[in-house]
């Protein structure tokens, strides 16, 4: 089982094949700005099942994403439940506490920037009118088609070409930015490294926060 949870992780970030990388070559750093949580739009909770698939192999696994103020965490469960890894950052600090066998052969950095682009590194956040829109931010053009009201595709491009390709994210049902409701299925195809990820049996919610009731106790006018 756990096993399988180590080759999705690896998979999630598009390195491939463990065994095909020679240890001795660095991984190289992800691509993009890692922004704190706080600037990536309101609070949410996200529980998903998430297939990867790459040089003709396949592994799932299932993870639970929690958005709360400057704080995202991924937790990692192996099929029987167990937990597998948390990914955690606050602010620009990111910390990984792991049960898997293996030492992640990359840094949790890689991890993520894919949750970033498909949840949170949006145009804006905020339901936006239908048709393309456009915006150049951290060096990449980011372009989202909209349609009643809810996303369906996004995609990132470097600007000056290295890495070339595309990352590209189509949300089956549209993706709700409020999170009141969540698109079916999602699809990222990363064209950088060359991997496939699926996430379904998706269920997410706002977290809002409950405003504290007002004391009973009567507030005494100040002595004169």
């Amino acid at each position: 089982m756990r096993a399988l949870l180590v080759a999705a992780a690896l998979a999630v970030v598009g390195c491939g094949d463990p065994t095909a990388r020679d240890p001795e070559t660095p991984v190289p750093a992800p691509q993009g700005v890692l922004h704190a949580p706080s600037e990536l739009g309101s609070d949410f909770s996200l529980d998903h099942r998430i297939t990867i698939r790459w040089q003709g192999r396949e592994a799932s696994f299932r993870g639970v994403m929690e958005k709360r103020g400057d704080v995202l965490t991924l937790v990692g469960l192996a099929p029987h439940g167990g937990r597998g890894f948390v990914l955690r950052q606050e602010g620009l600090e990111v910390s990984f506490e792991s049960q898997l066998p293996e030492a992640l052969p990359f840094p949790p950095e890689h991890i993520l920037m894919t949750l970033h682009r498909a949840w949170l590194l949006g145009i804006g956040t905020v339901v936006l009118p239908d048709g393309e829109h456009r915006l150049e931010r951290d060096r990449e053009e980011i372009v989202e088609i909209w349609s009643g009201g809810r996303l369906h595709s996004r995609s990132f491009r470097v600007m000056d070409g290295a890495p070339a390709g595309l990352f590209e994210i189509t949300y089956e049902g549209g993706f709700d930015p409020t999170h009141a409701s969540a698109p079916s299925r999602v699809t990222v195809r990363d064209g950088w490294v060359g991997y496939e990820l699926e996430a379904d049996a998706i269920t997410m919610a706002p977290l809002v926060e409950v405003p504290t009731e007002p004391s009973a106790e009567p507030v005494s006018a100040p002595a004169e």
